[in-house]
């Protein structure tokens, strides 16, 4: 009797070995829409933990550990396309920003990322004081660095020395993967 008394003890100390195993591997599937930067809802909606923005991720992606209140990136389920948000103030604002001229023809000219390039939506917006918002969106055919679709949305403020970015980056042909990534991007809201 003694044996089987052993038995049993050990079969219940495996289930609770078990048990915390689960646990544990909850805690890690959690951890991939919750950082330090903040979390994803059950709407999709990513809230900076700093309530400074909000943007709806796409279904499946997950936040990058290293994310913090300045840079926070996504990542798709292959790994392959990027979601990532800058929201830098003071000076380095000034130097990290991107200044862009009013018209897509203009921009078009400035840029070179490969062949083929094409500009889906361009809207900038800028003020006396040097402060622009922008929102754009280009696909390239046959691009150097792999991105085949580029969308960017977000603000400059001079006066107050911030600069608020959120940057989609597809390195796949697939459309609806796109279309999510633009939708993303749009979605960004600078509280």
């Amino acid at each position: 009797t003694t044996g089987a008394e052993t038995t049993a003890s050990e079969a219940e100390s495996t289930e609770e070995e078990d048990q915390a195993e689960e646990e544990e591997m909850d805690e890690a599937a959690e951890e991939t829409t919750a950082s330090a930067a903040g979390e994803i809802g059950s709407d999709g909606v990513f809230k900076a933990a700093n309530g400074k923005f909000e943007i709806k991720v796409p279904a499946g992606w997950t936040i990058d550990e290293g994310s913090d209140d300045e840079y926070v990136t996504f990542l798709s389920a292959s790994g392959d396309d990027m979601l990532e948000i800058m929201m830098i103030s003071g000076s380095s604002a000034d130097s990290i920003r991107e200044i862009y001229p009013d018209t897509a023809e203009e921009y078009k000219n400035m840029v070179s990322r490969g062949d083929d390039m094409a500009i889906l939506s361009y809207d900038v917006k800028t003020k006396d004081d040097g402060s622009q918002t922008f929102q754009y969106s280009m696909k390239y055919t046959n691009p150097n660095d792999g991105i085949h679709y580029l969308a960017e949305s977000g603000s400059y403020d001079a006066a107050k020395q911030t600069y608020s970015c959120a940057t989609g980056t597809v390195m796949s042909t697939d459309e609806a993967v796109s279309k999510q990534v633009e939708e993303a991007v749009k979605s960004f809201k600078i509280k």
